[in-house]
């Protein structure tokens, strides 16, 4: 794990400024010891050694644990007659141990640790004939070493205790975002179920009542304008709706928001259906007509409502059918699935489903007929003319 560079200058600044003062002691050592030989070659190496190691060891830990080791081999090798090693160079070489074990890896700061004891020890025995040096300096350097260890191990501790703290602040944001995202999908779909449902519903009723009114009369007009701010709502509604949902929510996803609601966009509806798990076929049959917007809207929210209790009624493996049959006159929408037979939705309670369609035909003249097949599955069949304002219509629900 290598250390930021801002830690790494300030470290190099703290081993150069320990090295040098354990240089000057070292020369102090020698020049005051009175059984030491004074300031020679020896003691101003000695120190030289000691400032150089702690100020590699923070770039290269283990070139400078060398470089602390030298005074030691030059001693055996160049100085045998000089006394062994004074206190400055022990504390130097224990600092740099402990550096190297804090720096490296664990195996290869072990290996630092024995070849310095390896080393230290053995100059010192044939240095001074001793056995117990030899079995001082791996002890005491030991110390060192057991320092770094900890504190390497503080650090990785630590770091981990980081990672996990951000993980947990990541975790809990996601958490939050979320609870916002279903909060907020939750209320577009009530905008969207309830409120824009009932507004539609408000001015396709002000436009039937507007056309059976006389022409150019003044209710004609009000009635006009009623359904133009009807449309304007619905259509703010659907803005807002757009904002608030975020994603995939049923078979609605944010894309179909803004995607109006026509027999045109079934090749998509039924895409989005097929990519929430529920296999759809569409089977477009005569030549497709120009249909007013009113019966154009109502038999795509029919065909999507009918796939969307499909999807929530009938079990797995079920697959359904859109037929959509253009005549002269008329547009014939039949929804078709194979679940569990005899799975029917009330045709009165709460929410959509059959009601929304049954006044949805109503109001355009059409004629809506839903039941559970004799062979099992489930049947939605919708009549619509292809011009809209007939006067009334039927509904029929088998059971």
């Amino acid at each position: 794990m290598r250390p930021p560079a801002n830690r790494i200058s300030l470290t190099a600044a703290v081993g150069g400024a320990v090295g040098i003062v354990l240089g000057v002691a070292s020369l102090l050592e020698a020049s005051t010891d009175p059984a030491g030989v004074g300031l020679d070659a020896q003691t101003v190496t000695t120190a030289l050694a000691i400032a150089l190691g702690c100020g590699i060891a923070p770039f290269l830990p283990v070139l400078g644990l060398a470089v602390g080791l030298a005074p030691m081999v030059l001693a055996v090798l160049v100085f045998p007659a000089t006394p062994g090693p004074a206190g400055s160079l022990l504390i130097a070489l224990i600092l740099l141990v402990g550096y190297a074990s804090f720096r490296l890896p664990p195996r290869p700061g072990l290996a630092a640790y024995v070849a310095a004891s390896l080393v230290s020890g053995t100059c010192v025995a044939v240095q001074s004939g001793s056995v117990w040096e030899a079995v001082f300096f791996p002890l005491i350097l030991g110390a060192g070493y057991g320092f770094g260890v900890l504190l390497r191990r503080e650090r990785f501790r630590s770091a981990e205790l980081a990672r996990l703290a951000d993980e947990l602040r990541a975790e809990r944001e996601a958490r939050t975002r979320d609870a916002v995202l279903a909060e907020r999908a939750r209320i577009s779909r009530e905008l969207h179920d309830a409120v824009a449902h009932t507004v539609s519903v408000m001015t396709l009723q002000a436009g039937v009542v507007r056309r059976r009114m006389p022409d150019g009369s003044p209710e004609q007009e009000m009635l006009r304008s009623v359904e133009g701010l009807g449309r304007r709502s619905v259509d703010e509604l659907r803005q807002v709706v757009g904002l608030l949902r975020t994603g995939p929510s049923g078979f609605e996803s944010a894309d179909e928001v803004g995607r109006q609601p026509s027999l045109r966009n079934l090749p998509d509806l039924t895409a989005d259906v097929r990519a929430a798990g529920l296999p759809v076929r569409l089977d477009v049959r005569g030549e497709a007509v120009e249909l007013p917007d009113a019966v154009d809207r109502s038999a795509y929210r029919i065909v999507q409502e009918a796939l969307s209790n499909t999807s929530r009624h009938a079990g797995p493996g079920t697959t359904a059918t859109v037929r959509i049959d253009y005549g002269p006159d008329r547009v014939v929408i039949e929804v078709l699935d194979d679940g569990r037979p005899g799975v029917v939705e009330p045709a009165s309670g709460g929410g959509y489903g059959l009601v929304g369609m049954r006044e949805r035909v109503s109001l355009i003249g059409g004629s809506l007929t839903a039941g559970p097949l004799a062979q099992g599955g489930f049947s939605v069949r919708a009549d619509l003319p292809v011009t809209a304002g007939a006067t009334g219509g039927s509904t029929a629900v088998r059971r």
